[in-house]
């Protein structure tokens, strides 16, 4: 037990032996009764609870905090210990009990043999290196009482529980240097490959970049790693956090990211501000589990990033199949998904197998981009919508047309949150099947001579069917592999074309048989 704990209960105690109630006596029990009641306010709402040395009035130390139990330990028994690398691919690096201060990480272990760092390059943008030292440097409050106090600092040992998001997103110290002109991977453009890759990414922030490849790829970055150490209770998606520690504009311009951020993390997520905020005095902070994004490491070192430009796909690749139709449909995504619908106060409704109705008349959906730059030729546009209203007309289905850009938010996931087959030309709507059911079907309709993976990712992770028309025809997914990169696109224009054509007859006949398949197994 630590004599910092408690200081000021032993205060309390003196008095009360003495068996002298002053006035000024009684004032002090008051101030004091209300600054332990504020710090275990406080401490529910952010990190953990604070401790004051009444001997190192500046010095200020973390516990942890558990408001099921409410009760502290001293740090060492979640943040303390042999650091280690977890896991992980290029850009999606696990870590556990690492730490972080003045720009630079640290890993503390009496075992540095048993630790094989990649690449700086493989972990971060930036040039943050990774120190390993003993665990007898492990910051804690005596090595700190033997530092000379600083008047206008407070120091603070701060520590993430749990699990946490790192975006490496506009990370700071030259993440991308200037031009070599002897660079061998000069290209023709006087741009070297890590300048080529950083003009690619100021889209960062786009909505399915942010949610369906970064936040996603850290989610499933933690997923394999926990279950490969085996699940410990501590690590729970509720307690999650995200931290963005350098990009202010992390919001896009459609005010998509926003809710997403706060209905799944909530107070658990920590912006520039704050991050800014929090390392001012250059104090420790530690990590208990972080997975550290970083898009430009991946697009640097993982060959299917770098074969299809997909961020996550090397670490997607390492996740098991969701889509068998024979086994309950789940994925790593699902207590995210419940997450968020209750957030929106919409009903989070699921299915035991892959092509289950949700209700007894399966839902379609389909997403109308004829405003945007990217649409099907008005005819085949017009003939779409006549088979999607015989669908209706004759209780095959129940399908509704969601013009995305006129409605609100809430409505957009209430869209989506009950569907059984998504249908649309490729662009940014798709991204909503994250809040399908897993087990349902996305049909992607694509540009003629481009196919890109981006929705077909979401598919793979979630658990849905995923069918890409190029066309009038099935894209198989045989097809595509077999000719990786072939088809893609290197810019966003280069997808926009407004004569996208889909044969009436063959889109009824594929909607048809998908129908035909499905029973109702109505699961709430």
């Amino acid at each position: 037990m630590h004599k910092y704990h408690y200081s000021y209960l032993g205060n309390f105690d003196h008095i009360r032996r003495k068996g002298f109630f002053t006035l000024r006596s009684v004032i002090w029990c008051i101030l004091v009764f209300l600054g332990v009641t504020t710090l275990f306010y406080w401490s529910g709402y952010d990190l953990t609870q604070i401790g004051v040395d009444s001997q190192h009035l500046n010095l200020e130390i973390i516990y942890d905090y558990h408001s099921d139990t409410n009760t502290n330990t001293w740090p060492q028994s979640r943040c303390h210990g042999e650091g280690r690398i977890v896991g992980g691919v290029p850009g999606f690096y696990v870590f556990d009990k690492i730490w972080y201060k003045s720009g630079e990480f640290y890993i503390f272990t009496d075992q540095p043999d048993q630790i094989t760092l990649p690449p700086l390059t493989a972990i971060s943008s930036g040039s943050n290196p990774i120190r390993i030292r003993p665990l007898s440097e492990w910051p804690d409050l005596q090595s700190s009482k033997h530092r000379k106090p600083h008047k206008q600092r407070r120091e603070v040992i701060r520590c993430y529980l749990d699990e946490t998001i790192w975006m490496n997103i506009g990370v700071p110290s030259y993440s991308v240097p200037l031009d070599n002109p002897l660079d061998p991977l000069i290209g023709e453009d006087g741009l070297n490959r890590r300048s080529r890759i950083a003009k690619r990414f100021n889209w960062e922030f786009h909505h399915y970049h942010f949610l369906a490849e970064s936040l996603l790829g850290g989610i499933a970055s933690l997923d394999i790693t926990r279950h490969r150490d085996g699940p410990p209770s501590i690590l729970q998606e509720e307690k999650d956090w995200l931290v963005v520690p350098w990009e202010e504009e992390w919001k896009d311009q459609y005010g998509l990211n926003e809710p997403i951020v706060s209905g799944l993390f909530h107070h658990h997520f920590v912006d520039s501000r704050k991050w800014n905020e929090t390392t001012l005095d250059d104090n420790w902070i530690g990590f208990e589990r972080v997975v550290i994004v970083d898009r430009w490491s991946s697009q640097m070192h993982n060959p299917q990033a770098i074969q299809w430009n997909k961020m996550a796909l090397d670490i997607f690749n390492l996740l098991p199949s969701t889509s068998s139709s024979s086994l309950e449909v789940d994925s790593i995504f699902s207590p995210y998904r419940v997450k968020f619908l209750n957030y929106m106060d919409i009903q989070s409704l699921h299915r035991s197998k892959a092509g289950t109705a949700i209700h007894h008349i399966p839902k379609i959906v389909y997403v109308d981009r004829q405003s945007s730059s990217r649409t099907l030729l008005r005819d085949d546009h017009e003939g779409l919508l006549e088979v999607l209203g015989q669908l209706t007309k004759k209780g095959v289905a129940n399908c509704v047309v969601g013009k995305l850009e006129e409605m609100k938010y809430q409505d957009q996931i209430r869209l989506f949150a009950d569907a059984d087959i998504i249908i649309g030309v490729h662009g940014n709507g798709l991204t909503h099947q994250m809040w399908m059911a897993p087990g349902g079907v996305v049909i992607e309709i694509f540009p003629p001579g481009v196919f890109l993976r981006d929705y077909q990712l979401i598919a793979q992770v979630v658990g849905h069917d995923h069918i890409a028309i190029l066309n009038s025809r099935i894209y198989t997914r045989q097809e595509w592999k077999n000719e990786p990169g072939k088809l893609l696109a290197t810019h966003p224009d280069e997808a926009n074309d407004q004569n996208i054509t889909l044969s009436q007859g063959f889109i009824e006949d594929l909607l048809y048989l998908k129908l035909t398949n499905y029973h109702v197994d109505v699961v709430l």
